[in-house]
């Protein structure tokens, strides 16, 4: 009768513990989004209401480098743009507690790029596409290494370097087309507020 006894008490014990549900952590975060200037870090908290919960993530980049996948209780990470447009890194977080995964969040950051600026970006661009016409030593009066200059004729500027070379007025004269990435500086520069530094 003992053993009978101890039997049915073991089955009612074991019965009851498959019985009980683990609870699964919550993740929250801290902000659920974010916007950066590129070269800035993240700033993401990560707690749950369950001591000991541990967090890891993945991440997608789109015109950004710098995310990685990791853990911890916070995501700090430099971004930065790859070029002179919008990016984000999409970071998808899962936390864990007592061998149990919660269901993942995701928290969007999105990295703004840099102000263009002459002397940073137009200055070296005019000065490798534009010689020697447009320097001081050059023949034409327009002299584009002059942040003055440049900044009153930018919308002439963008309007010549976007024609077909064959069509009149093309610049830079006698050279290669602009690439679209340069032209898009230069407009760049100008929807920046036309920034000399």
């Amino acid at each position: 009768k003992l053993l009978l006894l101890s039997t049915l008490a073991i089955a009612v014990f074991i019965s009851s513990c498959k019985d009980e549900e683990i609870e699964k952590p919550v993740a929250s975060v801290n902000p659920t989004a974010q916007t950066i200037s590129s070269g800035s870090a993240t700033a993401i908290a990560l707690t749950s209401s369950i001591d000991g919960t541990t967090f890891s993530w993945t991440v997608e980049q789109n015109g950004v480098s710098g995310a990685t996948p990791g853990t911890g209780n916070s995501i700090a990470q430099t971004l930065t743009t790859i070029d002179f447009s919008n990016g984000s890194a999409v970071y998808t977080i899962t936390p864990t507690a007592n061998g149990v995964a919660g269901e993942p969040v995701t928290v969007t950051i999105t990295v703004t790029p840099p102000k263009v600026t002459y002397n940073a970006h137009v200055k070296p661009l005019v000065t490798s596409s534009c010689t020697p016409c447009h320097m001081a030593s050059g023949y034409n009066p327009v002299k584009l290494d002059q942040y003055a200059v440049a900044k009153s004729k930018i919308n002439n500027i963008i309007d010549r370097v976007k024609r077909e070379q064959n069509a009149a007025g093309f610049m830079p004269s006698g050279g290669t087309k602009l690439s679209a990435d340069k032209i898009a500086l230069l407009e760049k520069w100008r929807d920046d507020g036309l920034l000399e530094n």
